[in-house]
């Protein structure tokens, strides 16, 4: 009973398993959209229904409680307590990106309250990474393909226009379970897995972007984004003529000619000393060539870059009479090698063992639709590669990315940390050209401990006490004393019937264990009150000593007083009875003169 509250506060860092707390309904999980509204709903036990109900997050401290069943709604939170179906229901309004997180709805009784764990997701109310572009002609008709997974095959398909995953399937113009509907009609393939929506008579008013949707029964819905492009008749007409001279100028520069003629890479005057690799080498060195004739393009890789590799160079192609050249890595004439390290700046972040932390990477607002990413390490070469978690895939472990694109930061959660969870790491967002944009972060995990840590030892038999302090506004709140060697896997040591716990005063308890025995050593955490988290309570070290080191007794000191004094009497004699024989011998000497 008195660890309850203390193991509650420990799921907040661990996000660990339901049986440690009193849950009516175990977890609850609830997704919602940024700028949207979620209902939070939470059933619980007959014989509650006249208690107070509340909802609240991170430790469930006084100041963490969002709003009470007995309180007035408020502007972000409303609560409504159906004693009918016992459900209590908290609608949390306009969703933001850091509403993201658990929280708890309560039951207020004697004793400890009951808890059920609630983790809500917030993610962007709009879709998607990747747009599928789809062209069309005025009057015609067009079909739209949309893929699902396997697990999909039974839900319900639906297709809308616009781009706001929160209400597609409220505004959808057609679904699987009404397949036409005007100039829109759905079919659903299922052992392709792939379901096609066909717009006829297309008008110019059709362009724009689309949804196709699946319902899932829990979680967020799943959606491909479509960008349709409706063509009128004039269009159309250009479209059909044949290539002429408006792609001759591309063929002279890039095109056959071209792809006849040798290719190099050359610096400086593009004299022969300054060519560095040509197609007929194929790679010389730190340089290697590929000549794509297909695409006619040719690739120059320069391994082993050195800053003094930076400066102009020309991709050229041999022809008769003057070679074609482009001058390449100009940036004001000189092109700027950085070092593969991260950055003038480093932002420093601390966490705690067993909790999580949120790291915030601010880009500016070219970079809204580029790929972001974080990876571990300081080497920014190879940060995408070997990146933990991307914008594309926002889940991954102890991973989470969000990316919030109104104010520009994306943050990274990780959960659950470790100590081995220390170090560098960087945020990147990707770049079409150039070098990517990178934060660099440096991340200190702290042992999860204690305010105060003390050192007490016993004997076998005999009793030992604890002092544990605590807040004064805990006075009235549930102790607690457990045994472990961490705080987060602890045994409730309050049942056991040695084990006596006492008020001392309004700041600390007592807790004495009578009867000492060997298997009592070992490491107790104690405390108070629903914020006994980090540094808020008291860890103590007990060893058991086997015998007891007594005094001797008092008659032990009688009888050696007695044995001194009769040595003391003894010695008197003798030197008395030796000054008795010197001066006798002395007077004999004396007589005999």
């Amino acid at each position: 009973l008195m660890l309850s509250i203390f193991k509650r506060v420990v799921l907040v860092f661990r996000g660990a398993a339901l049986s440690c707390v009193s849950s009516a309904a175990g977890l609850v999980l609830v997704f919602g959209y940024e700028g949207r509204d979620v209902m939070v709903s939470c059933p619980y036990d007959p014989g509650y229904e006249r208690y107070q109900k509340y909802l609240c997050n991170s430790s469930c401290g006084y100041s963490d409680f969002l709003i009470r069943s007995s309180q007035e709604n408020k502007t972000k939170y409303s609560v409504y307590d159906d004693k009918t179906t016992r459900v209590v229901t908290v609608t949390i309004s306009d969703l933001h990106f850091d509403d993201t997180g658990k929280y708890w709805c309560g039951v207020t009784r004697a004793g400890k309250d009951i808890y059920t764990e609630v983790q809500l997701e917030v993610k962007a109310d709009r879709c998607c990474d990747t747009v599928n572009n789809i062209q069309g002609n005025e009057d015609g008709s067009v079909t739209i393909s949309c893929l699902y997974d396997s697990q999909s095959v039974n839900k319900l398909k639906f297709f809308c226009r616009g781009n706001r995953p929160s209400t597609c399937l409220q505004q959808a113009v057609i679904t699987s379970s009404n397949t036409q509907d005007g100039r829109f009609r759905l079919s659903d393939d299922r052992k392709s897995g792939i379901f096609t929506v066909t717009i006829s008579s297309l008008t110019l008013k059709d362009s724009g972007s689309y949804l196709c949707g699946v319902q899932r029964n829990s979680g967020f819905d799943v959606f491909t984004a479509v960008e349709l492009e409706v063509k009128g008749e004039r269009e159309k007409e250009l479209e059909d003529l044949p290539p002429s001279i408006t792609t001759e100028e591309k063929v002279v520069s890039l095109g056959l000619p071209v792809a006849a003629g040798m290719k190099y890479l050359c610096n400086h005057d593009c004299r022969y000393a300054d060519v560095l690799i040509t197609t007929s080498q194929g790679s010389s060195g730190k340089y290697s060539i590929h000549d794509d004739k297909t695409t006619r393009i040719f690739t120059v890789t320069i391994s082993d870059l050195r800053l003094d590799d930076a400066g102009k160079y020309w991709c050229g192609v041999t022809r008769i009479g003057r070679d074609i050249s482009i001058e390449t890595f100009a940036v004001s004439n000189s092109f700027v090698f950085l070092s593969d390290r991260c950055c003038d700046t480093v932002n420093h972040i601390q966490g705690t063992e067993d909790g999580s932390v949120t790291i915030s990477c601010p880009y500016d607002s070219q970079s809204v639709n580029k790929l972001k990413f974080f990876c571990r390490g300081n080497r920014p070469s190879t940060c995408l590669q070997q990146a933990v978690i991307t914008s594309s895939n926002t889940q991954d472990g102890r991973f989470r990315l969000s990316d919030d694109r109104k104010s520009g930061i994306f943050t990274v959660t990780i959960s659950s940390l470790t100590l081995k969870n220390s170090g560098s790491y960087l945020c990147g967002v990707q770049r079409n050209s150039g070098f990517d944009v990178f934060t660099a972060v440096q991340l200190e995990v702290k042992e999860w401990c204690c305010a105060k840590s003390k050192n007490m030892s016993g004997v076998m038999e005999r009793s030992v006490t604890f002092q544990c302090p605590y807040a004064p506004q805990h006075h009235n709140d549930t102790m607690f004393l457990c045994k472990g060697d961490g705080a987060s896997n602890c045994t409730d040591m309050m049942g056991q019937s040695r084990f006596v716990l006492s008020n001392v005063s309004s700041s600390s308890f007592s807790v004495t264990v009578t009867k000492l025995e060997a298997g009592d050593a070992g490491t107790y955490w104690c405390g108070s009150g629903p914020e006994a988290n980090v540094g808020n309570f008291t860890r103590f070290h007990l060893s058991v000593d086997a015998t007891l080191h007594q005094l001797p007794h008092p008659a032990f000191y009688a009888l050696f007083a007695l044995a001194a004094g009769l040595l003391l009497m003894v010695t008197l004699v003798l030197v008395k009875v030796y000054k008795n024989k010197c001066h006798k011998t002395l007077r004999e000497r004396k007589v005999s003169r």
